[in-house]
């Protein structure tokens, strides 16, 4: 089982330093990989292609609970979901407007890949690998 987290000092989101994974247990060697360019949106985006192109043994993955304490603490970010429509990658994004949101849009966190990007944007697949290039 693979096992993220967001290393930062608790409870000030703004001392993000990296983005870690722990993986291969099931394969009897553990191993971890850091990303940390101090970027949380790049961090997370690289360890995201890091377990599609490398981890493709990897059955199942956890957040630690830094995950979720990183944004109550303040992280201005959004989530964005990676979807495959008519192959081609589709961020999509929750339209908190509608006061059922999280009952009526299930779809968008259950069949998608999470990514981050900035607080109060949507920018597209295309717009957000370009923000990520290196």
């Amino acid at each position: 089982m693979g096992h993220i987290r967001i290393n930062y000092t608790e409870p000030d989101a703004n001392t993000y330093e990296s983005v870690e994974i722990l993986f291969g247990r099931f394969a009897g060697k553990e191993e971890k990989r850091i990303f940390n360019t101090g970027n949380f949106i790049q961090d997370w985006y690289d360890m995201r292609k890091f377990m599609i192109n490398e981890m493709e043994d990897e059955p199942y993955m956890t957040h630690s609970s830094s995950v979720d304490h990183f944004f109550m603490d303040g992280a201005e970010y959004e989530s964005a979901y990676l979807h495959i429509i008519d192959e081609k990658p589709v961020l999509k994004y929750f339209d908190r407007s509608d006061p059922n949101w999280l009952f009526t849009q299930r779809d968008i966190d259950e069949n998608g890949l999470e990514f981050f990007v900035p607080e109060n944007t949507q920018p597209t697949w295309e717009e957000l690998k370009e923000m990520c290039k290196k």
